[in-house]
């Protein structure tokens, strides 16, 4: 059975804050039993049904659609009943499976983790704590302490209050990632740039997409996207290395925005935690549709991950099959947008124009055993379209799939080996 299933190009916007309600299909497996869930403002719906193929994903999401038009008490019913059946349905006799689905970094956080057993971790020590929670606190404080740029105690958040102050001493890590970001941006001539900000702000898709309703939206002049446009510019974020430790500063106005790799840094910093575990054998972990394989699945065989068809979010167009240690994003134009007068604006904003960027796709997804990657890549290759975004894969050795906005699907000769179609689109 598909153990873990991408389904949106995109991120489930976090739920505890109402700004980022959104609505979107999750899907999870467990063996040959498919559950389906769909996060729907906040809450988590669930509707059961035993499929013995990869092939039944699009049966089980029309009945799952019947399903969400029951009324609302019975759905909830139905979604306690059935919980119990989630969390122990698909776990080995011999091996623990632990399972959860939570939100963290403002997005939806989908757990498998298999343990063969106890012991005492490098990074709390305690015996019988879940891996599943520590995963999660890892997350919260990914968010709280760095990546964040709306709590003032992360520091991204710093950075940005001290625009225009000079040099500003920052983490390790964060200097790392600022100087990956930049090398990106260069290789990718400005398609990804994390000084935008003020520009995602100015858009704020995100907010109107959430509401679900976006008949008030109003578009912003062009003269506050030029304006806003003016403050962006990876060049002109300053890293400095010196005895005492790194520094960073950006200039008065700019505001930074890690969105675009933060799911890809916590799949790194997941991996890091998950090998100081000896115990976890195995685990497919979702961070708002990003997808981190690690180890093996007790019974054997390699992990399958579903790739959504962006034209028809309720059927895939197929299945990568990956051993662990794989990283999986995607990006796309139909998760998160708003309409104006017929048109479709979506929130994935080229840094080039300062607006929602126009290519010849409507969906990538990239494969790489790097999170950060194959997160930053996803959007520059949805930015730059499919032939510049494969020239940009080939720098950074990663594999893409591509689908244009005709259903074409177009790939890296690598990712032949990963991708199979369903059989809709054979």
């Amino acid at each position: 059975g598909i153990e873990s299933l991408t389904v949106f190009y995109g991120t489930v916007r976090d739920y505890i804050d109402p700004h980022y309600a959104k609505d979107s299909y999750y899907k999870q497996s467990s063996g040959k039993e498919n559950c389906f869930f769909s996060i729907i403002h906040g809450k988590i719906h669930r509707n059961k049904e035993l499929l013995s193929d990869e092939n039944s994903i699009a049966k089980g999401m029309k009945k799952m659609k019947k399903y969400l038009k029951t009324p609302r008490v019975l759905r909830r019913a139905t979604l306690l009943a059935m919980l119990p059946v989630f969390f122990l349905a698909g776990c080995g006799q011999k091996t623990e499976c632990e399972k959860s689905i939570d939100t963290a970094m403002g997005t939806v956080i989908s757990q498998t983790v298999y343990v063969t057993g106890n012991s005492a971790t490098t990074t709390n020590s305690k015996i019988n704590e879940k891996i599943t929670d520590v995963l999660l606190q890892k997350l919260n404080d990914l968010e709280q302490k760095e990546l964040s740029w709306r709590l003032e105690s992360a520091e991204v958040a710093r950075i940005n209050a001290a625009a225009g102050e000079g040099q500003n001493s920052v983490s390790p890590a964060m200097a790392e990632w600022l100087g990956r970001c930049r090398q990106i941006s260069e290789e990718s001539a400005g398609a990804f740039d994390v000084s935008i900000g003020r520009l995602s702000r100015l858009w704020d898709i995100d907010t109107w997409a959430a509401a679900g309703d976006s008949g008030d939206y109003e578009l912003p002049r062009q003269e506050e996207i030029a304006e806003a446009l003016a403050t962006t510019g990876w060049q002109k974020i300053q890293l400095e290395q010196q005895a005492d430790g790194d520094s960073v500063s950006i200039p008065a106005e700019m505001q930074l925005d890690l969105g675009a790799v933060g799911k890809g840094v916590a799949l790194d910093e997941i991996l890091k935690t998950l090998e100081a575990h000896p115990e976890v054998s195995g685990a497919v972990i979702s961070v708002g549709g990003s997808i981190l394989t690690y180890g093996s699945k007790p019974e054997g065989g390699a992990w399958q991950i579903a790739v959504t068809d962006p034209l028809d979010p309720s059927e895939s167009v197929g299945v990568l099959t990956l051993d662990g240690g794989h990283c999986v994003s995607t990006s796309g134009d139909y998760e998160r947008y708003v309409e104006v007068d017929g048109v479709r604006y979506h929130h994935i904003l080229d840094p080039r124009t300062g607006s929602p960027a126009h290519s010849d796709v409507a969906g990538v997804t990239i494969v790489t055993k790097d999170g950060f990657l194959s997160d930053a890549l996803s959007t520059a290759c949805f930015v730059l379209g499919q032939e510049e975004g494969q020239q940009l894969l080939e720098k950074y050795d990663a594999e893409g799939l591509f689908i244009d906005h005709e259903g074409t699907i177009t790939m890296t000769e690598g990712m032949r080996q990963y991708f199979h179609l369903s059989n809709s689109q054979k």
